[in-house]
């Protein structure tokens, strides 16, 4: 193995990627998480391409070829040590011969490769978006409902974005992020979608729940949330605010 080969750097690569040898559908939501990682490492995306094809495909690529593989997620632990054992083991030959197997076999996550290319791509050149600028915040270790008053810079540049949607009336686009379970995007999404937007008790999640109501499912979102958040204030802030809107849209609160 190349003595140069920074583990650390590599490890959260690695675990992304093992995503595209699972025996199950990736969603978009998936895509976005493994475009962040590689945004976030040293590495350009061709790099990445290349990681995968000489470290994470000779190792993992047989459970896409076993009857019954993986469909939950690699042990981290497991993973990290069988690739830097493949690399030590590693030599001329079985380069060679790993480049041949990859030629035949990658066309099973080509269409895995292209999709989380558009995504990349999309997150690179929109550093302003909503779903990056969620991710902000989560870096910064501001979780929603902590402020409800004197909210930072991010949290209204966030309120901005999800201002736009609502004047460009953008509700369904908007709310497809409540999908998004990574970076606190669906309780934010949740937010905004009461706060910012007038909605009715008629509004349904057309084309993403078309049974459900858009004020129930929100309330929801954040009540199954709420226990998730680590600080006490937005612990605090955010059991009030579900009372306030309960009572609000008559939703039934005692």
């Amino acid at each position: 193995m190349n003595e140069t080969l920074n583990i650390e750097e590599r490890k959260p690569i690695w675990i992304a990627l093992s995503d595209f040898y699972l025996d199950t559908e990736l969603q978009e939501s998936d895509f976005r998480h493994i475009a962040f990682k590689i945004i976030e490492s040293p590495y350009s995306f061709e790099k990445v391409k290349e990681i995968n094809k000489y470290e994470v495909f000779p190792v993992l690529q047989p459970n896409l070829m076993s009857v019954a593989g993986e469909w939950a997620g690699f042990d981290e632990k497991w993973l990290v040590d069988s690739i830097t054992e493949s690399l030590a083991k590693r030599n001329a030959v079985k380069k060679i011969g790993i480049g041949s197997s990859y030629l035949t076999l990658k066309w099973m996550c080509k269409d895995y490769w292209e999709k989380l290319e558009k995504v990349y791509q999309e997150l690179k050149s929109n550093p302003e978006s909503y779903i990056v600028t969620c991710k902000e915040l989560w870096k910064s270790n501001i979780e929603p409902f902590e402020y409800l008053e004197n909210k930072p810079e991010l949290q209204n540049k966030l309120e901005r974005i999800a201002l736009n949607h609502k004047n460009r009336n953008k509700l369904s686009d908007f709310y497809q992020y409540l999908q998004e379970g990574q970076y606190w995007i669906n309780l934010w999404t949740a937010y905004f979608l009461l706060e910012v937007f007038k909605l009715k008790k008629s509004d349904k999640l057309i084309g993403l729940n078309n049974e459900a109501g858009i004020i129930d499912f929100c309330i929801e979102t954040v009540e199954k949330n709420q226990p998730y958040l680590e600080k006490e204030i937005a612990k605090s802030n955010c059991e009030k605010w579900i009372k306030n809107k309960k009572t609000a849209y008559n939703n039934g609160y005692k």
